[in-house]
């Protein structure tokens, strides 16, 4: 009894509000707070937070020398800081916050800081803020003195420039500056001097003589970006007095900026005290004050009405993402359509009804009655009574006949969407959650209830009682798990829910809680009567009235229909609709007498006289099959063009038809939609016992529906802009409203026809075959989601699998479908993301990316104009999306969020990639090899575990927050209390918590005390753990023994398992001879209450911990494993290197994959679980197998043949793994390209056809090829490899194409080799290191040494040739640049340097430099990694700024928002560059159209194509075609430069031309042979 108690608790408070978050803990102190500084602290701080909501945040800026207190204090006087002591108190900024940011300028000492460090640290605190928030668009003020002013503006131009800092730049609204020197000061030319005497640096002092770089810099591009903003600048009056002289600092033509949109105004102070004030009546603090206040007062306007339409965009949104509308209401509309005063009164006079309202207790009532009798009426009149009463009432009514409506998933999101509307807190979730994951409504229900129910609406606490009202419960396809799930929330909550349903809630068989009270009623007779009575009564004055007294009459008729009835309100309507048809005595007599009161009687009535109807008996049968059929309610508009291609007929209305043909089983709804008159009609309809003409059979119905949706979809409709011949009338033709319809219902309909019907594969195959099948993608890519793709492409194997039952699967419709059965799901995703964003796309750019074999290529792509791809060996399409190869390192760790996944290294380090493209973003640092990854509940943080040490980091930001060093390996981590908390299990039998608000610790109970002493006494380490979702319980194994589940609530032993047992009781006692445990995992789905276990023997078992039994075993010999966030699947990976995907709760299996490369270290399911991220060997491979994407259960499934489906096997070709290709250098000439790879070889590969010729030569086995450089006038080759081997061989070109004729250098340098450069004909060459630049002249007699430069370990630099200077060299590192000469490598600039003004962060490196434009402009492309496509920019410069004399180059500002969005620059074809789009497109730009809004895009490659960690190897030729580096192959792209994108390219008029070679080219070819690939 006790061990039920304990496993009841559990299993209903596995997602409650746990003890071990909220009771009181007392953490270890770690350290003490520093005094602040004198002049105030550094960084941010919050001096004034309003007690309501803010509407803007002030943040004050000091200047040089001052402080974040010290400046706005006069005389150091707390009491006079103004900011905080009378901003704080005035009702002007009553809704305010206020900060001050303070920084280190200190111009009496040494510092290495200028003004752009100054800038950085302003955006990264701003950022990472907590006081500011990031998901909140309140506007921000700048208050700025002095250097402050030109902080700021620099802060402000980086945003524009950043991406990441771009929320930033949209805030800020105004700045105000206080004696900023916009032109620089003079005085900060003789302080300069001054310093000059004491020793080192001050950059942020030279920042402010006037005309300095950095004050040109600022000038010149803060007037491009600032046009939107209010500028305020006060300029000074008085002279400050310097002991020898009087001056003004800044004068007035400094001061001020000159700008339409700036204000100007003087104030009575020197340069010190215009940010100082001695009282508040002081004129100059009240110009100041009034002009911020006045500010914010525009501000506040500005946001009410922002506020107002920014609700109803985000109220929209949260609708769109959810997936839903209004139908709830007008569901209650029209029940309420049916009710009266007093109707169903009754029900308020029930005592269990008051104690069920009036109870602070859970309590769910259920109503039980027959169908037909009004149970929507009570549930509607419920609502009403509750809404009247004040109370918080969301409401559902199911509809089985309604596809979405019977579902789960919908009624989650339905009344999700209706307490976010009654709760603000609950919509700020709903909307945070949605955008963390903006598929969450295709989500499997029960994902979908545990992200919106389990972690969030149940976490709120309400002030009021929570109603649910449930109509029709029976109506839902999976009422029984629905039943489940709303036991437990009434029980997690306390929620009142009153529900009706045909069947008792006994039947369902399910057990509750000693504290949740069911209440069971069956509608009483008398209550029903009562309100039939109210509706004859209101209907009355329609009843016949024949006889002398006409009000006796009918009274007569009411008293036989009440006695009649027997409470049933749908046959008392059906028998009203029968009296309005006739006119005399004898047939209302014949009426009443012939009217049964049996509901299946009646309606046989109704079909038997619409059998005598001379017409419409047709028009009948196709109305009743669409009504009873369709996968939803349609519309009378949608069911008009349907009717007309069912029955081959036009038809006048469907108004007038419905109600002459069927109306009594018919009707249309307040939303133009048709329905049955409810659902107990249906249910006779189809029953197979119905004999008459108007029975719809099943299967019958359903095929006929498909066949109409694919005669539409096969029609001229349906043909796509693109194939349509120019026809003035076919091209203004609109599409029916059946479009949506026949689009998105068809795979609905597929499921239940007939398999052995030859009829509906052929009308399929022919629309499979038509270009059609291409505008139907397309239509779908432009109103829906691509999960109907999905749903078809299931649809489509299901209906194969239950074909071959009876038929032998061949043919070529066999072959077709089956084709498009794959590929429709592999479209999704492989392309899903391009097809939504461009949905045209579909016609001419995705079916040439598609293997050989499958259909959408052999269909679409053969055209003569048509993209073409060649060179990739896979026919057919490949499960494993990307391979991430680490040449030096050996991944360890990977953990996976929505948006990222990361993957920890032996190293120590952590690799941050994109979830979707697998972009490399970031690195972050442990210390120590890695050897678990966990995201927090909010994807915030991210936890590192080493073997001594777990590390915290903040995800936006990727700073380091903590740093706990354990004595002990922990075994199971978990974030609880929304990331606040950090639970650990350690080996040592320990359970650490620490906060990580503050960083302290505290240590919880152990299990230890607790144990047998058989478990105690003899092992005291762990040898492997698990937590549940939410740190319920922790599962921990100790080496032979049996599975013990500690209650981390309880601090209690909860249970004790054993493999073939199960339960064994919390007081078992230790078995000998019993396998040891492996490994373990909860599933994520915490109500399921499953563990998996596996054992040393081979076996897999899952235990449901809710009735501790043994729910499923199976063999996997699993090492590993992983759940998948929806717990609906088990991913394991056994010593042998297979991974094995199981059902979670069967253990059926999936899908297996096998390689000869064991040692899986670690799996990890994307967020959505429809990917799979493997670590082993030196590889991550991400997996898209198409079994993932997985159906939502409680969708209704054929009731044809079941089948069956068996596991897909991959086998993983290892072989090609040391065949990846790490670098490539083009030869275009002898279209010939050099690939060197990773097992040390370089070979020869034709650029024609991308296939491989021939091996060239080998570097030492196994070392990997880094760098490979030809110069196509020498015809010399250079090559390195990963151990600094240099080689330089002479090639020579024969019948059999390259050969190597000698070496001309073979040089080990001693240290890694960053890249290699020659001269044009490579007479010199340079080999750089972080350490040494080293030139040497090459000859074919001998090689030497000329000149070495020695760097102090330099990170981030580049070289290249000039553009038009042939003898000289450009140096490109640390955003300076410098010039050399190439034969003695001199450096011909001054020591300062070319300061690349405007460019980018110094933290990212230079990975190309190339020249365009007709050689006037330098690009420069800079990225955070060179090892992958990490986050990149793209800066251009007027070449003419190169020179010796220069000190300084601008880079161009016109350019720039298009260099923002630059990845990569694949070259120069004709007179444009052409480069990667940030979005995966490929564009181009001349001069002219480089601009965010006039350049070209092209094609885009599958995102899997650029997914390597080798970095992006792309380049094109000058005939357009564009080589890609693929894992081992080479793609060669052709004619995709001849595409322009409709409504993509945007340039206007005649779009400039691309022509063929032009004179320039060679010049072009020379430059580009000479970089290094």
């Amino acid at each position: 009894m006790e061990q039920f108690s304990r496993r009841e608790h559990w299993a209903s408070s596995v997602t409650s509000e746990r003890s071990l978050l909220s009771r009181a803990v007392t953490f270890r102190k770690t350290s003490n707070s520093s005094p602040e500084n004198e002049k105030g602290p550094l960084g941010l701080t919050t001096v004034f937070r309003p007690l309501k909501k803010a509407i803007a945040d002030l943040i004050f800026i000091h200047g040089l020398g001052g402080g974040s207190r010290k400046t706005w204090s006069r005389n150091g006087d707390s009491v006079l800081f103004w900011p905080q002591e009378w901003l704080g108190q005035d009702l002007g900024f009553r809704d305010v916050r206020i900060h001050t940011f303070g920084y280190d300028s200190n111009w009496e000492k040494e510092s290495i800081l200028n003004i752009h460090d100054f800038a950085k640290s302003l955006l990264e605190w701003i950022k990472n803020y907590p006081a500011i928030p990031r998901d909140h668009d309140d506007p921000i003020i700048l208050v700025c003195h002095s250097l402050g002013g030109l902080v700021a503006k620099r802060a402000y131009i980086l945003a524009r420039q950043v991406r990441e800092h771009g929320d930033f730049a949209r805030r800020v609204r105004a700045i105000f500056f206080l004696a900023t020197p916009h032109r620089g000061s003079n005085l900060a030319e003789i302080l300069t001097r001054i310093l000059q005497v004491t020793p080192g640096a001050r950059p942020f002092v030279s920042d402010l003589i006037p005309n300095s770089a950095t004050i040109q810099s600022i000038n010149d591009e803060f007037p491009h970006h600032c046009q939107d903003l209010q500028l305020h600048s006060f300029y000074e009056t008085s002279a400050m007095n310097f002991g020898v002289r009087k001056a003004i600092v800044v004068p007035k033509d400094s001061a001020t900026l000159g700008y339409a949109n700036e204000r100007t105004m003087y104030l009575n102070a020197n340069h010190r005290d215009v940010c100082k004030f001695s009282t508040q009546d002081d004129p100059n603090y009240l110009a100041v004050r009034n002009s911020l206040a006045s500010a914010l007062e525009d501000l506040r306007v500005g946001t009410t009405i922002r506020r107002q339409e920014t609700d109803y965009a985000l109220q929209q949104r949260l609708k769109d993402v959810l997936d839903v509308d209004d139908t709830h209401d007008d569901d209650l509309l029209r029940v309420d359509s049916f009710c009266l005063p007093g109707t169903c009164a009754w029900i308020t006079e029930e005592r269990t009804y008051q104690e069920w309202r009036g109870s602070s207790d859970p309590q769910v009532y259920w109503i039980t009655a027959k169908p037909g009798t009004g149970k929507s009426v009570l549930s509607g009149s419920v609502v009403k009574f509750l809404k009247d009463g004040g109370e918080d009432c969301v409401f559902y009514f199911f509809n089985y006949g309604d596809k979405w409506k019977s579902s789960i998933s919908h009624f989650l999101r339905s009344l999700a969407w209706q307490i976010s509307s009654m709760h603000t807190e609950v919509f700020q979730f709903l909307l945070k959650t949605c955008q963390k994951d903006p598929q969450l409504s295709k989500a499997d229900y029960r994902t979908i209830w545990r992200k919106l129910f389990l972690e969030g609406i149940f976490k709120i606490q309400f002030s009021r009682p929570q109603f649910w009202i449930i109509d029709g419960l029976d109506e839902c396809r999976n009422d029984s798990e629905l039943v489940s799930l709303l036991i437990k929330a009434a029980e997690i909550r306390a929620l009142r829910i009153f529900t009706t349903c045909r069947r008792p809630f006994e039947t369902y068989g399910l057990a509750t809680l000693r504290g949740l009270r069911i209440i069971s009623k069956t509608v009483p007779s008398d209550g029903t009567t009562a309100d039939i009575r109210l509706y004859l009564e209101e209907n009355f004055n329609s009843l016949p009235a024949l006889g002398p007294d006409r009000n006796e009459a009918r009274e007569s008729t009411m008293a036989i229909i009440l006695e009649k009835s027997t409470g049933c309100f749908l046959w008392v309507r059906i028998v009203l609709q029968e009296l309005k048809r006739v006119h005399t005595a004898a047939e209302v007599s014949e009426v009443l007498e012939s009217v049964p009161s049996d509901m299946d009687e009646l309606y046989m009535r109704i079909l038997d006289s619409m059998a005598r109807m001379p017409y419409g008996k047709r028009l009948a049968k196709a109305i009743l099959t669409w009504t009873v059929c369709a996968a939803r309610p349609l519309t009378t508009d949608e069911l008009y063009h349907a009717l007309q291609l069912d029955i081959k007929d036009s038809i006048d209305s469907v108004q007038r038809s419905i109600a002459s043909t069927c109306g009594q089983l018919v009707y249309i709804d307040a939303s133009s939609r048709v329905q049955m008159v409810h659902q107990t009609a249906r249910d006779f309809l189809l029953r197979p016992s119905n004999r008459s003409e108007f029975a719809v059979d099943k299967r019958t119905g359903h095929t006929a529906l498909a066949l109409v949706c694919l005669e539409y979809l096969s029609g001229r409709e349906m043909v796509g802009q693109t194939h349509r011949k120019l026809s003035v009338s076919l091209l203004a033709r609109e599409r029916s409203p059946f479009v949506s319809y026949a689009c998105h219902m068809l795979a609905a309909h597929i499921a239940f026809v007939s398999s052995e019907d030859d009829t509906f594969i052929l009308a399929l195959s022919r629309f499979l075959m038509s270009a059609n099948v291409l505008s139907w993608i397309e239509y779908i890519a432009q109103n829906s989601d691509l999960a109907h793709l999905i749903q078809a492409g299931r649809s489509f194997k299901h209906y194969l699998q239950r074909r071959s039952r009876h038929l032998v699967p061949l043919g070529r419709d066999v072959t077709l479908l089956d084709s498009w059965a794959v590929d429709l799901v592999r479209l999704v995703t492989k392309f899903g993301r391009n097809l939504l964003s461009s949905p045209t796309s579909i016609f001419r750019l995705i079916p040439p990316f598609c293997p050989p074999d499958t259909a959408l290529r052999k269909q679409f792509a053969n055209s003569a104009y048509s993209i073409t791809v060649s060179g990739l060996s896979a026919r057919t399409w490949d499960d494993c999306s990307s391979t991430i190869t680490y040449q030096q390192d050996t991944p360890s760790a990977v953990a996976c969020s929505s948006e990222i996944f990361a993957v920890g290294l032996q190293s120590g380090r952590i690799k941050i990639y994109n979830e979707t493209t697998c972009q490399e973003n970031h690195t972050l640092v442990h210390g120590e090899a890695v050897k678990t990854l966990q995201f927090g509940e909010n994807e915030d943080s991210l936890a590192s575990m080493a073997l001594k040490s777990i590390c915290i980091w903040k995800i936006h930001s990727w700073e380091q927050l903590w740093k706990f060093e354990l004595d002990s390996p922990c075994l199971a981590l978990s974030f609880l209390d929304s990331d606040r908390l950090l639970l650990a299990a350690l080996r040592s039998n320990r359970l650490l918590l620490w906060d990580m608000t503050t960083g302290l610790c505290r240590e919880l109970t152990s299990w230890l005390d607790e144990l047998d002493e058989d478990y105690s006494g003899l092992y005291r380490r762990v040898s492997c753990a698990t937590l549940a979702g939410g740190a319920s319980l922790l599962a921990i194994v100790y080496r032979g023994l049996d599975i013990i589940l500690w209650d981390t609530e309880q601090e209690i032993i909860y249970d004790i398992y054993g493999k073939d047992t199960g339960s064994l009781g919390p007081q078992a006692s230790r078995r000998p001879g019993i396998a040891s445990v492996l490994s373990l995992i909860f599933s994520q789905a915490t109500e399921t209450c499953l563990l998996a276990a596996a054992f040393n023997d081979g076996e897999l078992a899952v235990f449901n911990i809710a009735n501790g039994l043994v729910q499923a075993m199976a063999p996997a010999n699993a090492h590993t494993m992983t759940s998948s966030a929806d717990g609906l699947t088990l991913a394991c990976g056994n010593s042998a290197g297979t991974i094995q995907l199981f059902e979670f709760d069967t253990l059926r299996l999936l899908y297996q994959i096998q390689s000869e490369e064991y040692g899986i270290r670690s799996l990890a399911f994307s967020a959505d679980g429809h990917r799979l991220i493997d670590v082993r060997g030196p590889h991550c491979r991400v997996w898209d197998p198409p079994v993932l994407v997985r159906e939502d259960r409680d969708e209704e499934n054929s009731d044809t043949v079941s089948v069956s489906t068996a596991p897909q096997n991959i086998t993983l070709d290892d072989s090609k793994l040391s065949a990846h290709i790490t670098a490539f250098a083009c030869a275009e000439s002898s279209n010939s390209i050099f690939c060197g790879k990773l097992d040390g070889s370089v070979c020869l590969y034709d650029a024609k056809n991308g296939q491989q010729v021939q091996v060239l030569f080998r570097h030492t086995k196994g070392v990997s090829i880094v760098s490979l450089n030809f110069d196509s006038h020498s015809g010399i080759l250079s090559s390195v490899d990963s151990a600094s081997r240099t080689m330089v061989q002479k090639l020579v070109w024969d019948q059999t194409g390259w050969i190597v004729s000698i070496i001309l250098l073979d040089h080990r340098l001693g240290v890694s080799v960053d890249q290699i450069l020659n001269n044009a004909g490579c007479t010199l060459f340079l080999l750089s290191s972080p350490e040494t630049d080293m030139l040497w002249s090459i000859g074919p007699d001998s090689s030497k040494k000329l000149s070495t430069i020695t760097w102090e370990k330099r990170q981030r630099y580049r070289w290249s040739n000039h553009p038009t200077d042939a003898d000289k060299l450009i140096l490109v590192t640390d955003n300076v640049a410098h010039l050399y000469e190439w034969r003695s490598l001199t450096r011909l600039t001054a020591e300062r340097g070319i300061q690349l003004l405007g460019s980018t962060s110094s933290d990212f490196a230079v990975r190309s430099i190339m020249p365009c434009f007709d050689f006037k402009v330098i690009a420069i492309s800079f990225a955070e990694s060179l090892s992958s496509r990490s986050k990149s920019r793209l800066v251009l410069w007027n070449l003419d700024d190169f020179t010796a004399d220069s000190e300084s180059a601008v880079a161009i500002p016109y350019y720039q928002p298009m260099g923002d969005q630059v990845e990569y620059i694949l070259g120069i074809y004709g007179d444009r560059l052409v480069f990667l789009h940030q979005d995966g497109w490929v564009c181009s730009a001349d001069s002219q159209s480089f601009d965010s809004e006039y350049f070209d895009r092209h094609f885009f490659f599958p995102s899997d194509w650029l997914s390597t960690t080798g970095g992006t190897m792309l380049e094109i030729f000058q005939n357009g075609n564009i080589v890609v580096v693929q894992r081992d192959e080479i793609a060669v792209v052709k004619r995709g430069m001849e595409h322009l994108e409709p409504n993509q390219s945007r340039g206007p008029g005649k779009r400039p031309s691309l022509p063929g070679v032009t004179q320039s080219d060679s010049v072009i070819g020379r430059f580009a042979s000479m970089s290094m690939r």
